[in-house]
C-alpha cells in the first residue's frame, strides 16, 4: 500500500473508495495491520509536534514545511516512541527526571510504549505526561482526558495516574481510566489485575478486581460491572456505542471531535443507538449514519466549529 494512501487515510482526507480500498487491505494481511499501526503512531507523534509549532508561530510557510518533515517521518515508520526522547533540545542533568507531554488532537489517538515497557493508548483530546525514564520507588505519570494502560508488572516499583480529582495506583494490570478536567467526570475500568482509587483527600479509596469499573457521581465514588467490553475498541479506532441514550452519543461527539453540539429535537434525546464507527470516517458520517434511525437533521457552522440538531 503507497504511503500516500495511508497519511490521507490518517488525516481525514481519503475518498470512500480510498477508505474501501485501505479496510481490504487491512484485514488481508496481519503484517499490513502491524504497517499500519506503525505509521499510525507516528502521524499521532507528528500531530504533537505540529501543535507545538502552531502555538510557536502560525504563519503559514513554517506550517507548511513542517508538514513536509512530518511527511517523511511517516514513510519511515521503523522509527518509535524514543524519537521524541531524542528530540530533547534542553541539556539535562544526568540524575534529572525529564518529563514530556504529549497531546492528541480532536479525532485523533495514539499509542506509545514507557521506558518500562507499559503500553499506553490515549484518546481524543487527551494530554498525558511522562518520564523519559522512571527512577525511584514509584513510576508516576499525569493524565488530562482518557487511556487504556497496559502496565508492565514490578512488584516493587508502584505505578501511579495523578487525574484532576482521583489517583489510580497497581503494580502491574490492565485497564481504562477516562478523566476529562473539563468535564470533572472519572471512570476506572479494569480487565486485568488489581487496582487501588484514591481521592487526593484520602476519604475514599476503593479497590477494584477485574470485571468492575468506578466512576464518580456527585463527589463519590461507585462502583458496578463492565457491561460494555466493546467500548474499549477505540485504542483501535474504533467507537462503539451499545445501546445508547441519544444524548449521550452526542456529548460524546463533541467530546471525540472537539465541536460544540447543541440538539433542538428533544423528541430524539432518549432514542436508543447501538452501533460502531471508525473514527476516521469524521463527525459527518456518524451523524449521516444517525439520521436513519432518529430522522434527525444537522447543520455544521464551520467557522464557529458548531453543529446544530433539529
Amino acid at each position: 500500500m503507497e504511503s500516500t494512501l495511508l497519511n490521507k487515510y490518517l488525516a481525514g482526507d481519503a475518498s470512500q473508495e480510498e477508505k474501501e480500498s485501505i479496510q481490504l487491505w487491512l484485514e488481508a494481511d496481519e503484517n499490513n495491520q502491524k504497517e499500519f499501526m506503525a505509521l499510525r503512531s507516528l502521524y499521532d507523534i507528528t500531530l504533537l509536534h505540529l501543535e507545538e509549532k502552531r502555538t510557536e508561530n502560525r504563519k503559514r510557510k513554517l506550517l507548511v514545511d513542517f508538514l513536509r518533515i512530518a511527511a517523511a517521518i511517516l514513510i519511515t515508520f521503523t522509527c518509535t516512541y524514543w524519537f521524541l526522547q531524542s528530540r530533547q533540545t534542553t541539556p539535562q542533568p544526568a540524575d534529572a527526571t525529564v518529563m514530556q507531554t504529549l497531546h492528541v488532537p480532536a479525532g485523533q489517538r495514539a499509542e506509545l510504549t514507557l521506558s518500562d515497557g507499559t503500553k499506553v493508548w490515549l484518546h481524543s483530546l487527551t494530554t498525558f505526561t511522562f518520564p523519559a525514564h522512571f527512577s525511584g520507588a514509584i513510576r508516576e505519570v499525569y493524565l488530562d482526558g482518557e487511556g487504556y494502560f497496559d502496565v508492565q508488572h514490578d512488584e516493587n516499583r508502584q505505578f501511579k495516574i495523578n487525574t484532576s480529582d482521583y489517583f489510580v495506583k497497581v503494580l502491574g494490570t490492565e485497564f481504562n481510566v477516562i478523566a476529562y478536567r473539563k468535564n470533572g467526570y472519572f471512570e476506572t475500568s479494569l480487565l486485568k489485575g488489581v487496582v487501588d482509587i484514591s481521592s487526593y483527600d484520602e476519604q475514599q479509596n476503593i479497590s477494584l478486581t477485574p470485571g468492575k469499573l468506578v466512576y464518580s457521581e456527585k463527589g463519590q465514588l461507585q462502583t458496578t460491572s463492565i457491561r460494555h467490553y466493546d467500548y474499549f475498541l477505540w485504542k483501535k479506532g474504533i467507537i462503539s456505542f451499545d445501546h445508547e441514550r441519544i444524548e449521550d452519543i452526542l456529548k460524546k461527539l463533541e467530546l471525540y471531535y472537539d465541536i460544540r453540539i447543541e440538539n433542538q429535537n428533544k423528541s430524539i434525546t432518549n432514542m436508543r443507538y447501538t452501533g460502531k464507527f471508525r473514527t476516521n470516517d469524521g463527525l459527518k458520517h456518524i451523524l449521516d449514519v444517525l439520521q436513519v434511525p432518529t430522522g434527525l437533521q444537522y447543520q455544521k457552522d464551520n467557522e464557529n466549529n458548531f453543529v446544530l440538531i433539529y
